[in-house]
């Protein structure tokens, strides 16, 4: 996922949100737990000193606190139970759910006791060597703390699940713009719901079939226009071929062949304003390329000056899309030179140089398919350069210019 995914984010948001709802929760399940204690231990005080100065409601005074003197012994307790908290009068220890609390015995004396019938002149504390066991009959619960803190982490989950159940259409609709870029027009992403994403969903449902629509439209336009006008072509191409030899049949079949020439062009910008041509790159070597360039320009590799064709570069690339780009540039510097035009080999470049006059200005932004220097030119529209840098653009390479001593200089950049 993303890191800077939306569902992401708000996933990192809900955990925070969790993690600090049940820290608080904990916090306050410890501090409701030491004021039981706190509150337990202030009732075994009182209870004691009850015991210690009896009076003729004693019962009730205990009841009162919630304790009850315990049948069980200490040594019982001290083995059986789990030791709650220690004191130094005392200990707090926990028995088959229940808490009770065990006095320590007052140091006994170095003599016997006295005899019975002196004992109610004694202190309670000199009188009494019996050992203290208190049971608390409060009920710990802190039921309520959890059920707030479970009640509340299912409502946080449950929101949590509702926003990614409305966010799935935003990830679905993700996917789709995905698929349509790579060319799958043909999408319909489901629809639920009446919020924003939803609508969102479903307007760019109809952007799709309308875009679709228009793309079919289009398609089916070039293909008849092409073929309605190929064919008035290639008649009169071969009519004026059996013409007698003649100015008016070489004007014919220059018109002609310039036609047909422009519908070329006009389709191969087509096709990559539309984004139709692909790439299948591989690694093949450059002088593979330009041999099969050479070919499609029907011109010998003598007419042009090679430079570095030892340095045996390979290139990933598309072999007949880059051969095209290659033969554009060679094509127009063997068009607008008197000399043979340069091709320099680098590890990480290709240059074509041709000694002409510069380009203009405007003729050097090649992401222009159409340029008034061209509109009266009998040889171009100058959309070799437009496709060269539209290829190039597809291998992830770029076309540079500069001129210099009067020489035309265009660079493919490699890496």
């Amino acid at each position: 996922m993303n890191n800077h995914s939306i569902i992401l984010l708000i996933t990192l948001f809900f955990l925070l949100i969790f993690a600090l709802i049940n820290g608080l929760f904990w916090m306050a399940e410890q501090h409701f737990s030491k004021e039981q204690e706190g509150d337990r231990m202030r009732r075994f005080a009182l209870a004691e000193r009850l015991i210690h100065h009896r009076s003729g409601n004693f019962d009730a005074e205990l009841r009162q606190l919630m304790i009850t003197p315990s049948s069980l012994s200490p040594d019982f307790l001290r083995s059986h139970g789990k030791n709650m908290a220690e004191f130094p009068f005392g200990q707090m220890l926990r028995y088959n759910g229940k808490v009770y609390f065990v006095k320590y015995l007052p140091p006994r004396f170095p003599f016997p006791p006295p005899p019975p019938m002196f004992d109610h002149v004694l202190p309670p504390s000199m009188g009494d060597f019996s050992p203290i066991v208190l049971e608390d009959l409060k009920k710990e619960s802190s039921i309520s703390v959890w059920s707030v803190m479970i009640t509340i982490d299912i409502l946080v989950l449950l929101f949590f699940a509702f926003i990614l159940k409305k966010l799935t259409p935003l990830h679905r609709l993700k996917n789709a713009i995905i698929n349509f870029k790579e060319g799958d027009t043909h999408l319909d992403v489901p629809i639920e719901g009446k919020d924003e994403i939803s609508q969102i969903t479903h307007e760019f449902n109809h952007a799709l079939e309308k875009i679709a629509s228009m793309k079919e439209a289009r398609s089916l336009f070039l293909r008849n226009i092409l073929h309605e006008l190929k064919t008035p072509i290639m008649k009169g191409s071969l009519t004026s071929d059996c013409l007698e030899p003649s100015k008016d049949q070489e004007r014919l079949k220059r018109i002609f062949n310039r036609m047909d020439y422009l519908l070329g062009e006009f389709s191969k910008m087509e096709r990559f304003s539309s984004g139709e041509i692909n790439i299948n790159a591989r690694e093949y070597r450059f002088v593979d390329i330009l041999d099969h360039t050479c070919d499609i320009l029907m011109c010998d590799k003598k007419n042009i000056t090679i430079k570095g064709e030892e340095s045996a570069l390979i290139i990933n690339v598309d072999f007949e899309l880059f051969a095209i780009a290659l033969k554009n540039l060679l094509d127009n510097a063997l068009k607008y030179s008197n000399t043979k035009p340069t091709l320099i080999i680098l590890s990480k470049a290709i240059e074509i140089c041709s000694v002409g006059e510069p380009l203009s200005e405007e003729n050097r932004h090649f992401s222009k398919p159409f340029n008034r220097t061209y509109e009266s030119s009998m040889t171009g529209l100058g959309l070799g350069l437009y496709i060269t840098d539209s290829i190039l653009q597809k291998h992830g390479y770029a076309l540079e210019y500069h001129y210099a001593s009067g020489v035309n200089c265009f660079r493919i950049v490699l890496n």
